[in-house]
């Protein structure tokens, strides 16, 4: 059995050591990734440009062989920065040309031809990995589309807040006479028109003064606070902005009917003739004193824009005062000035994917 002394070991060990280093140190195979038969393009063409993806520390030899023997211009770039890794105006044949890649990227290979036409060239590509950790990198590049936005900026009114705002259509008192009277007619109408814009609309009716009293007792309650900001004490306001739930209804000396109609039914109405038909939306029978909301959209469109609202006392000697009030409810948008960025224009183009390792 043959013994090694320590100074032995100690020298085997150190090229054990460097034998290490060596192999970690030795670059990848060489791999050829474009051997191609190419028309490259004239000056008076578009030129020909080849697309690669190399690694960091990758040595790409280059070899191009000009079969019409005109003078080519060559390029190869960095594609994201166009930093120029080799350039060269006139050059019949590139034999062998080593390139050092400073970073993983994307890069451009650039050919063109002096001549006005296209010339025929073999082209081939070789790539030396900087190390064999990265001998299987993929140099194909896939491409993506991206688009390119360029802002511009606008001053346009933008909606800030719709408010509703109350505003008085009717609100008089006048007098149905009864049916025995001689000269006047126990049955009458009054007309209105909604403003543009409403949302909604309310109403109330009372026979005689204690029904407007009881109204304007309950007026009292909203006289102070926000609420009278908002509705000026108006009680039909109040229930129009959903502040009251209710207006009071009161026993009274008399009651009548009314009804909602167009003008043509109105008038088939007042004048006690056949055939008159009223809307559904509002009317009441025998009442003392009523309410109510009708949304814009449950109202029915006129031929002349105005509702009807008929009245019809069925006593036969005693007349009635009658209290109407009307409010519409229209949405008043608030807008302001405001400065708003916007897409001016989109460029669409196409950019290459940077492989993964």
């Amino acid at each position: 059995m043959a013994f090694f002394s320590p100074r032995r070991i100690q020298v085997l060990y150190g090229l054990l050591l460097l034998c290490s280093f060596q192999a970690l140190a030795q670059g990848g195979k060489a791999l050829k990734i474009a051997d191609l038969e190419v028309q490259v393009a004239g000056t008076a063409q578009p030129v020909t440009q080849f697309h690669y993806a190399f690694q960091a520390g990758d040595v790409v030899v280059l070899n191009l062989e000009n079969k019409a023997k005109v003078n080519y211009r060559l390029t190869v770039t960095e594609y994201f920065s166009s930093s120029p890794l080799y350039a060269t105006e006139e050059a019949k044949k590139v034999n062998n040309l080593k390139l050092n890649i400073p970073q993983k990227s994307v890069y451009t290979i650039t050919l063109q031809s002096l001549s006005e036409t296209s010339t025929r060239s073999h082209f081939t590509l070789t790539r030396i990995p900087g190390s064999a950790a990265t001998q299987h990198f993929n140099t194909h590049v896939a491409w993506r589309t991206v688009q390119d936005t360029t802002w511009t900026t606008a001053t346009q009114k933008v909606l800030v807040k719709t408010e509703l705002v109350p505003e008085p259509l009717l609100d008089k008192t006048f007098r149905v006479s009864s049916r025995a009277s001689l000269g006047s007619n126990n049955r009458t109408y009054e007309r209105f028109k909604l403003p543009a814009g409403t949302k909604h609309w309310v109403y109330w009716v009372g026979v005689g003064q204690e029904s407007v009293e009881a109204l304007q007792e309950t007026g009292k309650t909203l006289a102070k606070g926000a609420s009278a900001l908002l509705t000026g004490s108006n009680p039909l306001v109040a229930f129009g902005l959903g502040l009251l739930p209710q207006l009071p209804q009161v026993k009274s000396s008399g009651y009548i009917s009314y009804y909602l109609f167009n003008q043509k039914n109105a008038a088939l109405f007042k004048n006690e003739e056949e055939g008159w038909k009223p809307y559904a939306v509002a009317k009441g029978q025998d009442v003392l004193s009523d309410y109510g909301k009708v949304l814009a959209t449950q109202t029915p469109k006129t031929e002349d824009g105005y509702l009807y609202l008929g009245f019809d006392n069925p006593s036969t000697i005693t007349g009635l005062d009658l209290t109407l009030k009307v409010v519409a409810f229209v949405e008043q948008p608030t807008y302001q000035n405001k400065t708003i960025r916007k897409p001016g224009k989109i460029n669409t183009r196409k950019e290459p994917i940077v492989p993964a390792d």
